[in-house]
């Protein structure tokens, strides 16, 4: 009842994001509110959810942890004895891990996604010579 290890590497925290849309090189990033507006609307939402993200990954990580230390004393205690009321218990047990390795898989996935809009939009200009620095 061996299940696939779950990756153990983690995921690249997205990079610190600016609260001012200006720089002493980019004149121009003034000239338009409404560009300055957004970004300051969309920052603090662009941090929550980034923070968030990053607490239920790492939460998962350690449930992960946890269901691997609780699956394997089951599978030590399941080789020595034949209790069959436990051997379901486990096979539960090793379904649910199996489910929260792709919840993690598709954590790690929307952290990319979030990771290269990220770097799209830090790279992007709007019309009217304004930069979008996030």
């Amino acid at each position: 009842m061996t299940s696939p290890p779950l990756p153990t590497d983690s995921l690249s925290p997205t990079p610190e994001l600016s609260t001012t849309a200006t720089t002493d090189a980019d004149p121009l990033a003034v000239a338009d509110p409404l560009a300055s507006g957004l970004q300051a609307l969309l920052n603090p939402s662009i941090r929550t959810t980034t923070q968030k993200l990053s607490n239920v990954y790492l939460a998962q990580q350690e449930l992960s942890g946890e269901l691997d230390r609780l699956v394997g004393q089951l599978q030590r205690y399941l080789d020595t004895t034949d209790p069959p009321i436990l051997r379901q218990t486990v096979v539960k047990l090793a379904d649910t891990r199996r489910r929260l390795v792709a919840v993690n898989n598709a954590l790690q996935a929307l952290q990319a996604r979030i990771n290269r809009v990220y770097l799209q939009l830090s790279r992007q200009r709007i019309p009217g010579g304004v930069v979008w620095r996030l």
